[in-house]
């Protein structure tokens, strides 16, 4: 059994297929798993959207999250995440080093590096997709997105 899965280790940078699906304002249903080191060692799994983070290149990231969150609480401890997507039958993963920074929005934002990036896949199977979500009212939503990922953006 062992070997079976290919674990690729990527330049560090932010994969080409990933970047692209955050490029896109109104990405509905793409998923990220944001997962933090929570209080004991414990992983923790937060899901995020496009309308939580953009890549400023292919080496920088902004991202905001709730205040109160858990998932903010650990990055603010840590100063490190890992990003997890399937993007195109590969499963990636992005270590990102994050610092929290001030922004006049209600959610806190943080900015991060791309310090690693994996890619898995295994020849015996195809990985067909993430996490995924339905938005309730995706007008409402869009526009929430969009202008969060503006002042994201907009930061410099």
């Amino acid at each position: 059994m062992g070997g079976d899965v290919l674990s690729t280790v990527l330049d560090p940078r932010l994969p080409a297929p990933f970047a692209r699906e955050l490029a896109a304002d109104d990405n509905e249903g793409f998923t990220i798993a944001l997962l933090t080191v929570a209080d004991g060692g414990w992983p923790h799994q937060a899901l995020i959207s496009v309308g939580e983070i953009v890549a400023l290149d292919d080496v920088r990231l902004r991202l905001a999250t709730w205040p109160a969150s858990t998932a903010t609480r650990n990055l603010l401890a840590t100063g490190r995440a890992t990003l997890v997507a399937v993007v195109d039958a590969e499963v990636f993963a992005v270590r990102v080093e994050v610092a929290p920074r001030e922004s006049g929005l209600e959610l806190q934002v943080f900015d991060g590096r791309v310090v690693e990036a994996r890619s898995d896949t295994a020849p015996y199977a195809t990985v067909e997709s993430g996490i995924r979500f339905r938005l309730h009212d995706p007008a409402a939503v869009s526009s929430r997105w969009r202008a969060t990922r503006s002042a994201l953006r907009s930061l410099g």
